[in-house]
């Protein structure tokens, strides 16, 4: 039998604050590599601490994250510090799924500035030799991302494109969606059509048959339709008799 191992922990940043209370070496210490991964939300402790690695209250201060790209040098991301216990330097912020949603999966570069009671902003060091810079790898592919929905805006005619599908992907209760929007009074239909053909081998008019008809008069707001199946192609069809059905946005 196999065991599968799953560990539930967060990870934890060490930032370094100076002070004139300790002396002017810093104790070595080792900073990893942070990982976050897009789909999900990534909570990250991050505990404060002087040159000496004694804990360091924030309880007078603010602290602000910032994600940096390392090739652009454009920051990305400025993310407030959350105290958990303030007097023992102890907080947490949490990259969301929508932070990374645009995030290329690379390395990126964090940082850490501290805001005292009266106004002074100081770094807060993120390695053993007085750098204010960490390492931050985005990972994509270990959780399902958000997918953009397809704009059909029938730009070709009447007949849509050809919206092929990863159908070994989706299993037997695949969800497909339509949003429909109306620029003006549509009276017509619009029919939604499946094909089973394998896509590698192209997929032809022949190949298609009607999956959901729907059927407006004098429609004007928006609507929504939705239905299951895996196929390997999608399409609309539209038929005018007045006004305009001006797109679908299709997800799967």
């Amino acid at each position: 039998m196999t065991t599968i191992t799953s560990y539930l922990y967060k990870q934890n940043l060490q930032v370094v604050t100076t002070d004139t209370g300790v002396g002017n070496t810093m104790s070595m210490f080792y900073t990893p590599n942070v990982k976050v991964y897009r789909g999900v939300n990534n909570d990250i402790r991050v505990n404060f601490v002087n040159r000496d690695q004694k804990k360091t209250s924030i309880a007078d201060k603010t602290a602000k994250f910032i994600m940096i790209d390392k090739d652009t040098n454009m920051t990305l991301l400025e993310k407030p510090v959350t105290a958990l216990d303030a007097v023992k330097g102890s907080a947490e912020i949490t990259l969301s799924e929508t932070d990374l949603l645009n995030l290329p999966a690379k390395y990126y570069t964090y940082s850490f500035t501290v805001v005292d009671g009266e106004g002074n902003t100081q770094i807060g060091y993120s390695d053993d030799s007085y750098g204010a810079g960490g390492s931050l790898e985005v990972l994509d592919g270990v959780y399902p991302a958000f997918k953009a929905s397809t704009v059909e805006d029938f730009a070709g005619g009447n007949t849509g494109s050809v919206l092929y599908l990863t159908a070994y992907i989706n299993q037997n209760t695949a969800l497909h969606s339509a949003q429909v929007y109306f620029s003006s009074a549509f009276t017509g239909t619009l029919v939604a059509q499946g094909s089973l053909k394998p896509s590698v081998n192209g997929v032809q008019n022949d190949d298609f048959v009607t999956l959901v008809t729907k059927t407006y008069t004098e429609q004007t707001a928006n609507d929504f339709f939705s239905w299951n199946g895996v196929f390997s192609a999608i399409r609309f069809v539209r038929t005018t008799t007045t006004g305009t059905l001006s797109k679908v946005l299709y997800r799967a």
